[in-house]
């Protein structure tokens, strides 16, 4: 199922269909405190605001009794929020951006936390990426097809002048050990996270990487309006605690501390080598504060406002709608104030 072009119907039709996926894994709201959430993918640093705040007790602290859960991509993590079953999810800026506009999802932007895109195109030193043009013809492996990744790699091909069409694109695994399909000259390039493109700059040499910048919000939580209109005040809760969390691990002169409250509570990805996982945190706390300290989780106007023109230049809008309608910051100022 691709986002960026069902209608409304077929995607609260999927969103059903990946809330019976994780029905069993998601445990019942509790009155009052409960607040779900779900990642994109498998837990890994890029997701340690949230993780690092639960590790910590401060939603806790809060008054929040937290349940985070994994999807299997962004898209579905967009979807398990629509259905119900979370009460936020992360999913990408782009994706979101076309699902809300052009799909009518019933979601809305409550904080951007990867304020540029968080992905990387990651290809050898032997035949090397070193520009999004240089993609014309190769096959291009991506964690998720019709997914934040997928959005973001179609945007600057468009912004190129590439068809997308022209990029084959095959669906791997997200970590490092793709790097084989483009040994096996399966692949010319794979795209992805912060954490697989410094695992695979540390197993080998013959590594390139370059940043996938769109001028997007890179990542955002995404929520219901209805439900927030609600209970407005677990919102400000959540928000509370995360940014506490990022802004924690952002300032830290020693990250081990962090590590070892984050490896104790929660299985993640790339987190048994200490001095790469403080490599990935850094790597990704660099992207939460890319627009300044001040903007932290903040929904930036002006990104927002020339995501909108941009999209709907490249003809993946329907429509060009008042880009202020598309988010909120109100809760975040709540928050902290």
């Amino acid at each position: 199922m691709n986002p960026l072009t069902i209608g409304r119907r077929d995607f609260l039709r999927g969103a059903a269909a990946s809330a019976a996926t994780l029905a069993l894994a998601s445990p019942a709201a509790a009155a009052g405190t409960a607040f779900r959430f779900i990642t994109p993918f498998s837990f890994s640093l890029a997701f340690a605001p949230v993780l690092y705040a639960e590790a910590a007790g401060y939603y806790a602290e809060n008054g929040l009794d937290v349940a985070i859960e994994a999807a299997q991509g962004a898209a579905m993590a967009a979807q398990m929020v629509i259905a119900g079953q979370m009460d936020a999810g992360r999913t990408g800026g782009t994706n979101y951006l076309v699902s809300r506009v052009n799909n009518d999802a019933p979601l809305i932007s409550i904080a951007t936390i990867a304020q540029i895109s968080p992905f990387f195109l990651i290809s050898s030193t032997q035949e090397p990426v070193q520009a999004v043009a240089d993609l014309k013809g190769r096959t291009v492996g991506l964690a998720s097809l019709g997914g934040s990744m997928e959005g973001t790699l179609d945007l600057l091909l468009i912004d190129n002048g590439i068809d997308p069409k022209e990029v084959r694109k095959v669906k791997v695994a997200d970590n490092a050990a793709s790097f084989a399909l483009i040994e096996a000259g399966r692949a010319g390039a794979f795209v992805g996270n912060t954490s697989s493109m410094i695992l695979a700059s540390a197993a080998r040499s013959d590594v390139h990487a370059i940043p996938m910048d769109d001028g997007m919000p890179g990542q955002v939580y995404v929520a219901s309006p209805a439900e927030i209109e609600a209970a407005p005040e677990k919102f400000i809760a959540f928000l509370k605690a995360t940014h506490r969390s990022a802004r924690e691990i952002a300032a830290a002169e020693d990250l081990g501390p962090v590590l070892e409250k984050l490896v104790g509570k929660f299985t993640i990805s790339g987190a048994s080598d200490a001095e790469l996982a403080k490599r990935d945190l850094e790597t990704n706390a660099r992207n939460w504060m890319a627009r300044g300290p001040e903007n932290l989780l903040r929904n930036v106007p002006e990104i927002w406002a020339h995501a909108v023109e941009t999209l709907h230049r490249a003809d993946m809008l329907d429509a060009a709608p008042d880009p202020t309608t598309l988010y909120t910051n109100a809760l975040l100022e709540r928050a902290v104030a």
